[in-house]
């Protein structure tokens, strides 16, 4: 990591100052306690994002225009016409394409003479430590608690500083988390909330200020930690309340005898925000219970991969119009989840392939024999609503890790 976090006070070199960076970065040179030395860790670091979305957008920009000298971006996303009025790296032309991509030619249009590198996967406890490795801070703008609890635990593993945001509603929430030094999210939130327990942005809403206001705290920190000027947020969550503008910072200490994270299967349950192999409804219970057929056998599988489903199943997109008008899975049904659980009959009937009118549903959807799979944007969605639908005995499934887990093995398609 760079020598600014423990020895700031005279061993980072200048050396990698050229004439073009003292004139580019010559506004934050001329600051007080800041200087060339800290330009040059600046210049000398490696940040990793996740997300390219709400918090990025701000996130990204402004490390990209203070001079990180490698900015890694992950995020399997496409751009989208909701997301444009928060997340305002991407433009119109976007649409479509993917955010880092997008991402990647705003953050160099801003800096050339940074690295920008770019990984269209989700964050997975597969693939997360590599990720990881030989960065220098992570700083976390996803959307989900499966995410954050997996950056912030591969982060402990590593000994790599995180820096975590979060926004709900009106208000939002900063901190830096670090294990050498202190308290991680573990110990600011010990329990993590059930799969779609706590509603995103995509449901609660939100103001595209209120991702700037956190996301420039967030890039604003991760300067602080790499050039160590100022204090960060370690050891406390700086809370934002957009409504009256305030700030208040409260600390946040380790939690007396937490066994430290140093394996990812230890909270592997953790991680299942794509995945709910552990979903179970009272209908599934209660056929246990009695000790009668199994699931597997009944209904079939409650979740599969897209390997399974794209092999035997009719995939139901029950995203909303605006998130399908980006791209869908091609050959799928579109279905909206609201119009799904009010109407669970416009489900295409296996049945009843060849002998009932199936327009209503797509004349791309392949009559195959497995079942009927659905999907959302993470997998959140689709659990739930397969879940409600098998408690009354309808044979649905749910893909793992929704769309972005398919845009993560392949190119973003259009329908």
């Amino acid at each position: 990591m760079p020598s600014a976090l423990s020895d700031y006070d005279g061993a980072m070199s200048t050396s990698s100052l050229g004439t073009a960076d003292r004139t580019r970065y010559v506004r934050q040179i001329r600051l007080s306690g800041f200087g060339e030395r800290a330009q040059a860790a600046l210049l000398d670091s490696h940040v990793l994002v996740i997300g390219a979305g709400g918090l990025g957008a701000p996130i990204l920009s402004y490390l990209a225009a203070a001079g990180i000298g490698t900015i890694t971006v992950v995020d399997p996303d496409v751009v989208e016409l909701s997301n444009l009025h928060r997340q305002v790296i991407h433009a119109e032309a976007a649409i479509g394409t993917r955010k880092i991509d997008s991402a990647q030619q705003r953050m160099t249009g801003i800096n050339s003479s940074i690295e920008v590198r770019t990984i269209p996967q989700l964050l997975t406890p597969v693939n997360a430590l590599e990720l990881f490795e030989g960065v220098d801070i992570v700083v976390d703008g996803s959307d989900n608690f499966a995410t954050r609890y997996l950056a912030n635990d591969a982060c402990e593993i590593l000994g790599i500083p995180l820096v975590w945001g979060t926004i709900l509603g009106f208000d939002g929430q900063v901190a830096v988390f670090d294990a050498e030094r202190g308290a991680t999210l573990r110990d600011l939130y010990p329990e993590v909330p059930a799969p779609g327990s706590v509603p995103d942005c995509s449901v609660a809403g939100v103001l595209g200020p209120l991702c700037g206001s956190i996301g420039s705290a967030m890039a604003m920190e991760a300067i602080k930690v790499l050039t160590g000027i100022g204090t960060p947020l370690y050891n406390s969550v700086a809370v934002h309340s957009s409504l009256d503008a305030g700030w208040e910072t409260v600390p946040v200490r380790p939690i007396p005898g937490r066994p430290p994270v140093t394996d990812l299967e230890q909270h592997r349950g953790d991680y299942a925000q794509h995945t709910f192999d552990s979903l179970s409804t009272d209908y599934d219970t209660a056929e246990s219970a009695k000790g009668s057929t199994s699931r597997e056998n009944l209904l079939g599988p409650a979740t599969v991969t897209w390997a399974e489903a794209e092999a035997d199943s009719i995939l139901v997109d029950i995203r909303d119009d605006d998130e399908v008008a980006s791209g869908m899975v091609p050959g799928a049904v579109h279905i909206p989840m609201d119009e799904l659980l009010a109407d669970p009959s416009r489900l295409p009937n296996l049945e009843a392939t060849n002998t009932t009118d199936v327009s209503a549903f797509s004349d791309a959807a392949p009559a195959q024999s497995h079942g009927i799979a659905l999907y959302c944007r993470s997998g959140v969605r689709s659990a739930k609503t397969a879940a409600q639908l098998r408690s009354h005995g309808t044979a649905v499934t749910s893909v793992n890790g929704g769309y972005l887990a398919y845009l993560s093995q392949a190119p973003p398609q259009q329908s």
